[in-house]
């Protein structure tokens, strides 16, 4: 048989062309083998012949096949019997190391989080960006590496980008250059991928955690000084890799993510005061990146990915760092918590025994519970890292800078802040419930339940300045006062709001018509209450000229009918008579006393009321009066202030017959 024709191979990446001595396709086919064919270890699928292949070049081959086909199979085996090796540790870790004894030892977590920019383009391409379109459908040619295509740097992505440091206190620098960073994946078809590795876009950033971030060992510490402090050492743009998805026998490559704008953040080392201490980080930094729109999808969808490092050290051992191993790609916070704790008790466990922890890359198996050896650890020698020849750097104009900061939305801990202060004075829970509905909407620019609320408190402000200062009020929407003038009318406007008056609209707004949207799967923005109806009937409820009962009744009704009555409260309540009855004491006192010993079981709470001998807890006596409450302003058609009815009751109580 004669030898076949020599192939000519060209690489992509550094133009060297390479000939192979043997055909790349034949129908004797049985393997295929990865080569490199360039000083740039390229990889392409060269394809051999079967042994009965009679060309002087294949039979060259045959004996270098055979040893690697025998190094192959000693590397499987090797691998699978590490890996159940480290599937028995796992299991047996899970048993052995105690939660009680992790407090012995101090968990060190280090962060890379990886975060997709809120762009319609790639990074360094014109192709859209999306988590929902069809496989391989959002492609350009540079996103498949092809020959002669060039990276061409998107502008629209340092935008984003700048609100995330930002947002996260970085200092932005005035120059940032991209590198390569070389490996070889199948999801990666350039063979590297652009990065910042030498001048990240920002450095020397921090976040700090509070109590009302769900760290218990906080609790009760709500001053601005009381938080844990997490530095962020740098935050570097970089493009995405695709998607494996496994459909056995076969692994796809989804190659729509290729090239989608990421930045990587990376925090300093922090000593967990427990294991689920990492996740709470995370949790902080993606509700910040959300509230500045740099990054909207969610960790469902790939959005936001962390890869975990994880090093145990005696707490009363020396001030060192323990050998770290990293946990790659972990899809959600309850994962990297889930990861942390799981890693945590494999390196006390190995190191109680005797043993020492090897540097190492690690998969979160979540389903068994483990974690699992993936490969030694890399160094910046194996990525070999080398400035990007085809991208300039990136200039930041300090101008645009002062501009961001300006237009920069709030992040929580500043939004929480301001409504736990004057005017608001919000519960740290209630604050957070609104903080928390905020973050399912579309942009930040987006009013939401906090804007909402901000503007019904405002225009409860200016009903109730109305009511008392009318004159003043007239001048002010003429634009017809002197500065000193202004002043006085600030300072009225924020006394003429009661001591509770932001508690009484946040109960209102979050429990009342909050809980009413979320009964009909309502989100804010088709909210059908506008915030002026709103403020109108807690101005009623605060000047008692309604009760609680009959507010929540016509709150109801308005929720309730389709399409929402277009008359204002004041006329609904006037058209209705649904005003407070200025009902006299001594008739409410009648009332009370009728029903109080109308049957057997009203005699029974009356008795149990009057002979406890101070037996009874004060929430169990609170819970007897409001029994009799609730009957008598039923009795009333809910138009008698409930804080009349209970001083009713408490008389009849206490009086001696």
């Amino acid at each position: 048989m004669a030898p076949s024709p020599p192939i000519l191979s060209l690489c992509s990446r550094c133009l060297v062309r390479r000939i192979f001595p043997f055909p790349l396709q034949s129908p004797l086919l049985r393997r295929q083998r990865l080569v490199p064919i360039s000083p740039c270890r390229s990889l392409v699928r060269a394809r051999y012949v079967s042994s009965d292949a009679t060309s002087d070049a294949t039979a060259e081959q045959q004996p270098r096949q055979k040893g690697r086909n025998e190094r192959q199979r000693d590397s499987k085996r090797a691998n699978r019997e590490r890996d159940e090796k480290i599937e028995r540790e796992g299991k047996f870790l899970l048993h052995e190391v105690e939660d009680e004894q992790l407090p012995k030892w101090v968990i060190t977590v280090g962060l890379e989080i990886h975060a997709q920019l809120n762009t319609k383009r790639k990074l360094f391409s014109d192709a859209r960006t999306s988590h929902v379109a069809s496989p391989n459908t959002h492609i350009s040619p540079l996103d498949a590496s092809l020959p002669g295509t060039l990276p061409v740097l998107n502008p629209a992505v340092l935008l984003p980008a700048l609100r995330a440091a930002l947002a996260l206190n970085c200092a932005p620098a005035e120059e940032s250059r991209f590198d390569r960073k070389h490996y070889f994946y199948w999801d990666q078809p350039a063979g590297y991928q652009i990065t910042q590795f030498y001048a990240p876009l920002a450095v020397d950033g921090w976040i700090v955690l509070f109590s009302h971030d769900g760290v218990p060992q906080l609790e009760g510490c709500d001053g601005p000084d009381d938080g844990i402090r997490i530095g962020i050492q740098q935050i570097q743009l970089e493009q995405d890799t695709g998607k494996t998805i496994v459909s056995p026998p076969n692994s796809l490559i989804d190659l729509n993510r290729v090239g989608s704008p990421l930045i990587e953040i990376i925090t300093h080392p922090f000593d967990c005061p427990d294991v689920l201490f990492p996740g709470l980080v995370m949790r902080k930094i993606q509700a910040s990146l959300k509230a500045v729109d740099a990054c909207v999808i969610g960790m469902e969808w790939g959005g936001l990915r962390a890869d975990v490092n994880v090093s145990v050290r005696l707490n009363e051992g020396p001030d060192v760092f323990g050998q770290r191993c990293e946990i790659k790609n972990v899809s959600s916070i309850k994962a990297v918590q889930a990861a942390v704790k799981a890693e945590a008790k494999r390196q006390i466990q190995i190191l109680e025994a005797g043993g020492v922890i090897e540097g190492e890359t690690r998969g979160w198996d979540a389903e068994k519970g483990v974690t699992r050896r993936l490969r030694g650890k890399e160094g910046e020698v194996d990525y070999r890292f080398m400035p990007d020849p085809d991208l300039p750097p990136v200039f930041v104009n300090r101008d645009l800078l002062v501009k961001l900061k300006h237009s920069l939305p709030p992040v929580p801990d500043k939004i929480l802040s301001k409504l736990k202060s004057t005017p608001y004075d919000l519960r740290v829970k209630d604050a957070q419930t609104l903080i928390f509905w905020d973050e399912s909407r579309a942009t930040s620019t987006e009013k939401g339940a906090v804007s909402y609320y901000t503007d019904v408190v405002s225009k409860v402000q200016d009903g109730l300045l109305a009511d008392q200062y009318p004159e003043g009020l007239k001048r002010v929407r003429k634009g017809k006062l002197s500065n000193q003038e202004q002043m006085l009318i600030d300072e009225k406007r924020r006394l003429v709001l009661p001591e509770d008056g932001g508690r009484v609209a946040g109960n209102w707004v979050i429990h009342e018509l909050g809980g009413h949207l979320a009964k009909m799967n309502l989100n804010w923005k088709e909210n059908p209450i506008d915030s002026q109806r709103m403020a109108d009937l807690v101005i009623y409820v605060i000047t008692k000229r309604i009760t609680g009962p009959t507010a929540k009744r016509l709150l109801f009704n308005l929720l309730s009918t389709n399409p929402i009555d277009p008359r204002s409260i004041p006329d609904i309540v006037k058209a209705s008579n649904l005003e407070t009855a200025q009902m006299p004491k001594e008739e409410i006192l009648a009332i009370a006393t009728e029903i109080m010993f109308a049957d057997e079981k009203s005699r029974e709470v009356m008795a149990n009321l009057r002979n406890a001998d101070g037996k009874l807890t004060s929430k169990r006596r609170k819970g007897f009066l409001n029994f009799f409450v609730g009957r008598v302003m039923k009795k009333c058609q809910g138009r008698v202030q409930a804080e009349k009815v209970e001083a009713a009751v408490v008389t009849i109580v206490n009086k001696k017959d």
